[in-house]
């Protein structure tokens, strides 16, 4: 090995095939078995091809994390990708590779006999343990039900894990610089969604697991862009408009960049309004607030630069308003009135009656062990139809962990999700000198960790995929300062 530098460079030559008329025949084969197969089946072989050069990503250990960060930037085109396909399960390409990345990691860890866990590492293990185990209640009708109610929900906090151990500093900067940029193409088709609708629009809802009501709700289609839906898009937007505010906040950046920031805020902004999901403008208020609160060193410069935003916002709503169509306004005056006024808005009213009827009334008859993963899962309430076995939409973030894990998972959930808070909050006031990317991601983090509770408290966030891997992976980045210091390493080999 020590006389490679040594090795004259020699050119590197394909290896010659001795049978030319092999590949012809190979070729002519796959031509014909390609002829035979249905339009979709085709479709869908060309996605999985597309899919080999992020899978070889995968595969190799030192490209990985940057895999991992490619596959969460590109994963809210779901819908496109069934739309594309014909098939609702053409999705499932990305959560393999995501599951394959993590599961070779821990392979790794186990080969080389070093493991890191810290507390919050083995309760997101006993979590996982439990959300597996509740796939087999006797209230869940079918394995296809525990299964796909696994992956809507509990799946997703592999990301925790990722983000505490497997996630570079380099790739969090990527990570963020590359979500902005996607963001501005999937808020700007679901402003153009907003507007009209074309034919593949139509074509995404009809591949949808919700009811096209959910899209067509109030007499004007509501934007979803290329996610699964109004709800799904709102809290993506939320998700990258906390990043672009978080960093207008911080003094990093060319000058360009931050003037071409709060434009791209806008259009996310806007579109999130047009989503009518009121839930997530609940949300993403909650997460400013905790970014003033974060930042009480300067608070009054802090509140004078979100009002400053908040006007720019309202003027440019304004805007749209005066060009938009007559007949949409009604449905938007409606949404605002909801948030002003929930007590008198049909769909809060009609969440309460649902929480007093049917949700408190079946956590009093089984509150320990619950109903079995995907008994409260959205959009999964036709494989329940007919068996028997009971199904609730839950319409809030805590019941349907409660509902379908027990008391056991959701004491579980917040242990995790206060120990990773608690965390990350020591770890923003020790660390004075931070590395800006640290200091963003920390502030980015918190706020949108406590945005997704806000706003699971009318709908169950964590069932929004593919957002709830972003809530996952935030969760994890914010509570990985204190690793070096709790961490345990292990050798569940036994050498």
């Amino acid at each position: 090995m020590g006389n490679l530098e040594h090795t004259p460079h020699r050119s590197f030559d394909l290896p010659k095939v001795k049978k030319p008329w092999l590949l012809f025949l190979l070729g002519a084969i796959a031509s014909l078995i390609v002829a035979l197969l249905n339009q979709e089946r085709v479709l869908l072989i060309a996605v999985l091809l597309v899919g080999l050069p992020f899978a070889t990503l995968v595969i190799n250990r030192h490209t990985r994390p940057t895999a991992v960060v490619l596959l969460l930037v590109f994963v809210p085109l779901t819908s496109i990708l069934k739309a594309v396909t014909g098939s609702r399960f053409a999705p499932l390409t990305f959560d393999l590779a995501l599951l394959l990345a993590f599961g070779l990691y821990i392979v790794e860890g186990l080969i080389r006999h070093k493991i890191r866990l810290a507390w919050l590492d083995v309760c997101l293990a006993i979590f996982l343990l439990w959300a597996g185990l509740q796939m087999f209640n006797p209230n869940v009708p079918s394995l296809q039900a525990g299964v796909e109610g696994l992956r809507k929900f509990a799946f997703a906090s592999i990301l925790f894990y990722v983000g505490r151990h497997f996630v570079r500093t380099k790739d969090v900067i990527f990570f963020q610089k590359s979500l902005i940029i996607i963001s501005i193409l999937i808020a700007g088709y679901g402003l153009k969604q907003f507007f009209f609708m074309s034919a593949i629009d139509y074509r995404m809802i009809e591949l949808a697991s919700a009811s096209p009501v959910t899209y067509l709700m109030g007499g004007w289609v509501r934007p979803f862009s290329t996610t699964p839906g109004p709800f799904h898009l709102g809290l993506y937007l939320v998700v990258v408009s906390l990043l672009l505010i978080a960093q207008l906040t911080l003094k990093h950046g060319r000058f360009s960049t931050r003037l071409f920031l709060p434009i791209i805020l806008f259009l996310h902004v806007g579109v999130l309004f047009f989503t009518r999901t009121k839930g997530n403008w609940v949300g993403l208020v909650a997460g400013i607030l905790v970014l003033v609160i974060l930042h009480t060193q300067r608070p009054l410069k802090m509140i004078a630069r979100l009002i400053a935003l908040s006007l720019a916002s309202i003027l440019t709503v304004t805007i749209i308003f005066a060009v938009a169509p007559s007949n949409t306004l009604g449905v938007l005056e409606d949404a605002i009135v909801a948030v002003t006024n929930p007590w008198e808005a049909p769909t809060f009213v009609y969440r309460v009656q649902l929480w007093e009827e049917i949700m408190v009334p079946a956590l009093r008859e089984n509150p320990l062990w619950g109903y079995g993963t995907s008994s409260a899962g959205e959009g999964l309430s036709n494989l329940y139809q007919g068996t028997g076995s009971k199904h609730f939409p839950s319409h809030n973030l805590f019941l349907k962990v409660f509902l379908e894990l027990g008391f056991v998972g959701l004491f579980l959930f917040f242990v995790i999700v206060a120990g990773s808070l608690w965390q990350g909050w020591k770890s923003i006031h020790r660390q004075q000198n931070e590395l800006p990317v640290t200091k963003l991601t920390q502030y980015w983090g918190m706020a949108t960790v406590i945005a997704f509770l806000i706003a699971g408290l009318a709908i169950p966030t964590l069932d929004a995929y593919p957002a709830n891997y972003y809530f996952w992976l935030l969760l994890g980045l914010i509570s990985s300062r204190e690793i070096t210091q709790q961490q345990v390493v292990i050798n569940p080999l036994g050498a």
